[in-house]
């Protein structure tokens, strides 16, 4: 096993080829040291732990793009900020579209010119800085998204925003699955998770950056889950406290922490929740009755001390022609700062049929725009659209068939 050197950058790569590492070696001259692993998963993740490098390059040529990209998903799950890059041939479009469903950042072409791989790897290559650093420093921020019935858009919110954070891998940002009916935002993301909220409560000594990294399920976008457990009832084995040290606990880990609090009904556990965020948003639509609602939770909320002039009030699925405006409802819930979100059933619901959030498939839809711009009101930046590299390239080109989620949607 290769001993780390402080001085040397390190580049991992998991090709037999002599031929692969050869050219590799070459194009990426005073870029770093590369390193071969072609032993087992366990061994390369092993290597990852040891040198820490800054990029890992995978084989997806000829026969060895399955064991490539089983190899990226293991590793996706166990490092979500490392940077994989697939080298290949684009001559062969199966191994392409398994680098791309596995969760590589970009392509690199072995006929092609070696600038294009000198290039991939100064723009994606990780700073010694993140690279050496084994607990994170940061204080991340918490949002809690509210809404007083199910229904209203609460959930299809919160998982936008978390999306829109982590778009281009800009924010590490957790996604907590509280509200009801139990898991929604974990279908919608794609995702099953297997390690529940009241299970992490139990284990919050245990955490670190590779328990966060393994236990907790992740998009495929990055964004992690924590939902509810499917038994509700496994809720009365944690006090309120031990939930808040969990949430304080994780805000070492992640940028961000959006919960989604849609539909949820234990009035004191909610209030616990938005008393320790940084920023809360109520959800509501244009209806009587999602008004009403609104308006009786927050004084549910004042009657348990729990008063914050920042409040939001967010008024999706938002229609002018309705004849009530958003200052209107507002001022009937009680709030003095209020947003609108668009109507945009149809491609939400194309979004979620298709295994995807619309925040990553379609990041100019007038839906998402709205996100980010309320992101920015927040404090928060929405993160951009990664540079386009010829992966990106590739991807529009291929049928809507393809570019299809491996697997059967959570749920189904």
């Amino acid at each position: 096993m290769m001993q780390r050197d402080v001085e040397i950058d390190y580049l991992l790569m998991n090709t037999r080829r002599d031929d692969v590492r050869q050219w590799l070696g070459d194009a990426l001259t005073g870029l770093g040291a590369l390193v071969s692993e072609d032993g087992s998963h366990e061994a390369f993740v092993e290597q990852i732990s040891t040198i820490r490098p800054g990029l890992v390059f995978l084989d997806f040529s000829g026969a060895q793009a399955k064991v490539s990209g089983r190899l990226a998903e293991h590793v996706v799950r166990l490092f979500p900020t490392l940077p994989l890059v697939a080298v290949g041939n684009p001559s062969e479009p199966e191994a392409m579209l398994v680098a791309l469903r596995a969760g590589v950042r970009d392509f690199i072409d072995l006929r092609g010119n070696p600038a294009d791989a000198t290039a991939v790897v100064k723009r994606l290559m990780l700073p010694r800085s993140q690279v050496k650093a084994a607990e994170p420093t940061r204080r991340g921020g918490i949002v809690a998204v509210l809404g007083a019935r199910a229904g209203v858009g609460a959930t299809t919110l919160a998982v936008n925003l978390a999306a829109a954070a982590r778009r281009g891998a800009a924010a590490e940002v957790l996604l907590l699955d509280l509200g009801l009916p139990v898991r929604d935002a974990a279908l919608y993301c794609n995702v099953s998770p297997q390690f529940h909220f009241v299970e992490a409560v139990r284990n919050l000594r245990r955490f670190d950056q590779v328990f966060v990294r393994t236990a907790l399920a992740h998009q495929v976008n990055g964004v992690a889950l924590l939902p509810l457990p499917e038994t509700l009832g496994e809720l009365r084995d944690i006090s309120y406290s031990e939930a808040l040290a969990l949430l304080e606990r994780l805000r070492a880990f992640f940028d961000l922490q959006v919960i989604d609090l849609g539909g949820f009904t234990n009035i004191d556990f909610m209030a616990q929740i938005v008393n320790a965020a940084d920023h809360v948003m109520v959800v509501a639509e244009q209806s009587l009755g999602a008004i009403v609602s609104a308006a009786e939770l927050l004084q549910e909320l004042k009657k348990r001390e729990i008063e914050r002039d920042d409040l939001r009030l967010v008024v999706s699925r938002f229609d002018a022609r309705l004849g009530v405006d958003a200052a209107q409802i507002a001022d009937r819930v009680g709030v003095q700062a209020v947003e609108t979100l668009p109507e945009r059933r149809e491609a939400l619901l194309l979004a979620t049929n298709r295994g995807v959030v619309l925040a990553d498939d379609l990041p100019n839809d007038p839906y998402v725009r709205a996100v980010d711009a309320l992101m920015e009101r927040l404090g928060y930046h929405a993160g951009q659209a990664a540079e386009r590299g010829l992966l990106a390239r590739m991807k529009e080109k291929l049928p809507d068939a393809w570019r299809a989620p491996r697997g059967k949607r959570a749920g189904n």
